[in-house]
């Protein structure tokens, strides 16, 4: 069976369940208020999204309470103690999980909500405002969840009497820090605070995040996202539970880093590619570069008006649209934009997918402009693109992009562009060096690619120049040493065409892009520029090389997943 055909298994049992991201427990939907057992809205989540988990919602929506027991945590030790105490539980459905544990399915038990450690360590409930991943979702470690007992074979039995009354004898009044709970301000200190205190007892992640959703739904106002609150946990479990030593960190040995280098060999020797990063919109930089790796800080320079944006978003939106005739997956893409507002960024979206633009605005659409739009809607808000245009201090970057890993899962970030986000410095170097340090921070930390936008200095307006260099980047040098990889597009320069496939009256329509640093491209590229064409009446970016013809890659080059 695949995934979806358990998804609706669980939805005709009257589970109401939802998409996580694959090999996550995190919900790629907001599961409170859209979990369904509606086989239409079912399908269409795994129908984008074929190897999404599934979370199936616990507590009287779907008729279920789950005792889950994680074997990490002694869960196994605190069920035999009260199994020798009050009888075995009775026959019911039963999951093997991905780490080791057990989900054991009981009716809804009213009154139950989500809680932790309540039956002894390493026994969690999930009920009212909980849930839990479903038999056939895959593990983060990459074991899948299993059923043991499965529900055809038993029906959902009753919760014991005994259990029920251990729970209620746990009931404890929440406290508050005032009378209406915490506020904005407050919150995020207060949810720590309770997570440091579950994380001292040695409650896992998802353990502590389940309980901090009730406690955040219940006492902060207004909540939290559900992504903040996932990002609050996750940064609590660094730190160990006071049984556990405490050491200093140790620094790795060259056989642990070999160790490691070795096995990422081997784990993509198993699916070998030509791009094993995040695809660009276009093949053949993909292809040269690997793609958009995690942890590198891509800077994209260029003069006003020579379409620097224009590539970014592109780039930004068929990343998040994906190929599926080529195998390319959809990837969540993150883009602010200081210049432009979020309507203005999506009719741009729409334009790239064949709606004419000033149609749009004067609203002189045919039914052809209809249908393209129709289209271009359905694709757009199935894909993971995230637009902000809100106005950006460089200190709440960090932040905002912890929410947005948490909540959407994104892979890549675009910011359109430096000198509109806020920094702190006495000067326009200060401050650049401050932008540039905290993005590559950011991206090393947070693991994922960012591309950040930036002008050009008075030489770099030159676009006509015979020499394109990285020094021609706007701000101080400490931004080229930050940059992974630094791109530079100026106007098409007619005297340096190699290409005699450009006829003169397409140079107009012509972009350059210079790659001035790579810091991993092993593949000199011909005088060190890929040219883009600019369609009519679409706007698109085409790049402008043949991966057809025989030279237009080196012979070592494999192009498999171009295939």
């Amino acid at each position: 069976m695949t995934t979806l055909d358990n998804a609706l298994f669980y939805a005709s049992n009257g589970w109401k369940v939802f998409p996580l991201r694959p090999r996550d427990k995190v919900p790629t939907v907001k599961w409170a208020d859209v979990a369904t057992n509606e086989v239409n809205m079912i399908q269409g989540w795994w129908e984008f999204q074929p190897d999404a988990n599934i979370g199936i919602a616990c507590g009287e929506c779907s008729g279920i309470t789950v005792l889950d027991v994680d074997k990490d945590h002694d869960g196994y030790d605190s069920l035999t103690a009260l199994a020798l105490r009050y009888g075995p539980l009775p026959k019911t459905p039963v999951a093997k999980t991905g780490s080791g544990g057990e989900h054991i399915f009981f009716k809804y038990a009213p009154g139950t909500r989500n809680s932790a450690g309540k039956l002894g360590r390493g026994l969690d409930i999930r009920s009212q405002g909980g849930y839990v991943v479903g038999a056939s979702s895959i593990h983060p470690n990459g074991k899948m969840y299993e059923w043991v007992i499965d529900p055809s074979e038993a029906p959902l039995a009753e919760m014991p009497d005994w259990m029920m009354e251990l729970l209620r004898e746990q009931e404890t009044k929440p406290v508050s820090t005032s009378a209406d709970g915490f506020v904005s301000g407050e919150r995020n200190n207060a949810l720590t605070q309770v997570a440091g205190a579950m994380r001292r007892k040695g409650m896992s992640e998802d353990s502590i995040y389940q309980a901090l959703v009730i406690h955040n739904r219940e006492k902060c106002s207004p909540p939290l996202t559900d992504g903040e609150v996932l990002q609050i946990a996750r940064s609590i479990v660094r730190y160990p539970p006071e049984d556990e030593p405490k050491t200093a960190p140790r620094i790795p040995t060259a056989w642990d880093v070999i160790d490691i280098l070795e096995a990422d060999i081997k784990e993509r020797e198993k699916n070998p590619c030509d791009v094993w990063g995040v695809h660009y919109a276009w093949d053949y930089i993909s292809l040269i570069t690997g793609g958009k790796q995690a942890g590198e800080l891509i800077i994209l320079a260029g003069e006003p008006g020579v379409g620097k944006s224009w590539w970014a978003h592109q780039d930004a939106l068929f990343t998040a649209l994906g190929t599926p005739s080529k195998k390319i997956p959809s990837t969540p893409v993150l883009l602010w934009s200081g210049e432009m507002s979020r309507k203005q960024v999506y009719r741009r979206f729409f334009e790239m997918l064949g709606v004419p633009k000033r149609h749009m605005l004067t609203g002189n659409m045919s039914n052809t402009d209809w249908e393209f739009f129709t289209d271009a809607k359905a694709m757009i808000v199935n894909s993971p693109i995230y637009v902000s245009d809100a106005a950006l201090d460089l200190k709440d970057i960090r932040p905002m992009l912890e929410r947005e890993i948490g909540e959407h899962g994104i892979k890549q970030a675009v910011f359109d562009y430096d000198w509109l986000i806020h920094s702190q410095g006495s000067n326009e170097i200060e401050q650049s060096q401050n932008i540039s340090r905290a993005m590559k921070q950011v991206a090393h930390d947070l693991n994922i690619s960012v591309i950040l936008i930036s002008s050009v200095n008075k030489t770099g307006m030159d676009t006509l120049s015979e020499n394109v260099t990285k020094s021609n980047v706007s701000g101080s040098g400490k931004k080229l040493h930050d940059a992974d990889v630094i791109y530079i597009m100026t106007k098409f320069n007619a005297n340096k065409n190699s290409d005699m496939g450009i006829m003169p009256n397409e140079y107009d329509k012509i972009a350059s892009l210079h790659i001035s640093k790579g810091r991993e491209l092993d593949y000199h590229i011909p005088n060190g520029v890929i040219n883009y064409m600019r369609l009519s009446p679409n706007p698109k970016f085409k790049e402008l090389k043949d991966l057809s013809k025989p030279d237009a890659l080196p012979s070592w080059l494999q192009r498999k997943d171009m295939a």
